[in-house]
């Protein structure tokens, strides 16, 4: 079975996923081709119907922003909704210019991509239900997104002592949709007791504003980001939309609990005082009670690292995601052959 992966490189977590989905799929023995494309191709995926499948190609997976552009005789499309833009939480924090891309353009080529395709499927229950209120005749397969736990794994993790300072990990792009502006407020109001390592994100090219006890990290490479998930006390998550939450996901996977957001998906990802600590969204003191809270209980601190642990290995196995994804690619393979074997005659 030979699987197409054509993606727009954009410096997100589909990047992200594309590539770990082919890991994945290849551990499974099905042949998969990842081909990433310029970003500029994001606003004009029309001139994606000129790309040819690699030759044997039986299914393409694209994502909803130009899955309309891939439809090829005799090869299922399948589209994968990653996080539905126009939820209506995201509306208050999309620039003027984001939005009059969204509604002219992007809201008819992720129309058209559900139309042409014969399987949708979304990242998260939450994902599926706010797609299905926006498009009509939509009704998105769910397949939870995951993560390498082989390579995202504790490590030598340490213990907590109250009076040590408390570390804390943001990981994501610095915009307001991942909630960057309240960090420093968080961090500010923290004070010397407790210090936040940030990344860059993939696509970040500002800085948010720093507060005293805030370090910069830069984008990290993968075994560099393992280290910052190993070596956080917990990571800091308030984001305002997340069609699945790859951060949460990945730091659970090392041992680290999570302070996030209460939205959109994040819930089925952090377990509410299991596998870490849910806060209002834009709520700051909130945010700053949960930090103290691990910090001032390493017992609870360390209970929630080893349940986040379990809950990665056991929810979010990429081998898990990956045999589902290869079952439905079968099946869709299944009935292109059905459709090709001609009736015999009576």
């Amino acid at each position: 079975m030979k699987i197409w992966l054509p993606y727009i490189r954009g410096g997100s977590g589909v990047d992200v996923f594309t590539n770990l989905l082919a890991h994945g799929l290849r551990a499974q023995g099905v042949e998969a081709v990842t081909q990433a494309l310029p970003h500029a191709l994001q606003y004009a995926p029309h001139l994606l119907r000129a790309l040819r499948p690699p030759q044997g190609t039986e299914v393409i997976v694209t994502n909803s922003w130009n899955g309309f552009a891939f439809p090829r005789a005799g090869v299922k499309l399948v589209v994968i909704e990653h996080h539905c833009i126009f939820d209506p939480i995201y509306t208050p924090y999309r620039s003027k210019a984001q939005g009059i891309f969204h509604d002219l353009l992007v809201r008819r080529f992720e129309q058209a991509s559900f139309d042409h395709a014969d399987l949708v499927i979304a990242v998260s229950r939450y994902t599926a239900q706010a797609t299905a209120k926006v498009f009509s005749n939509v009704n998105p397969l769910v397949i939870l997104n995951g993560v390498d736990t082989d390579f995202f794994s504790p490590g030598d993790k340490r213990g907590k002592a109250p009076d040590q300072v408390f570390r804390m990990l943001f990981v994501g792009n610095l915009t307001e949709r991942k909630g960057a502006d309240l960090l420093a407020p968080i961090m500010r109001e923290l004070g010397p007791g407790f210090k936040l390592h940030y990344t860059g994100g993939l696509r970040t090219k500002r800085a948010t504003p720093p507060a005293p006890n805030m370090f910069a990290t830069g984008h990290l490479s993968n075994e560099a980001l393992r280290q910052a998930y190993r070596d956080a006390d917990a990571l800091l998550f308030p984001t305002r939309l997340e069609g699945f939450g790859y951060a949460a996901a990945e730091a659970m996977s090392c041992g680290t609990p999570v302070i996030a957001s209460d939205v959109s998906a994040i819930p089925e990802v952090v377990d509410h005082g299991v596998t870490g600590l849910l806060c209002p969204v834009n709520d700051v003191p909130a945010f700053i009670q949960a930090a103290k809270r691990l910090k001032q209980d390493p017992a609870q601190l360390a209970a929630m690292g080893t349940n986040a642990r379990e809950a990665a290995t056991d929810r979010f196995n990429l081998d898990v995601m990956a045999r589902i994804y290869t079952d439905v690619f079968s099946n869709l393979r299944q009935q292109l052959a059905d459709k090709s074997t001609p009736r015999q005659s009576l």
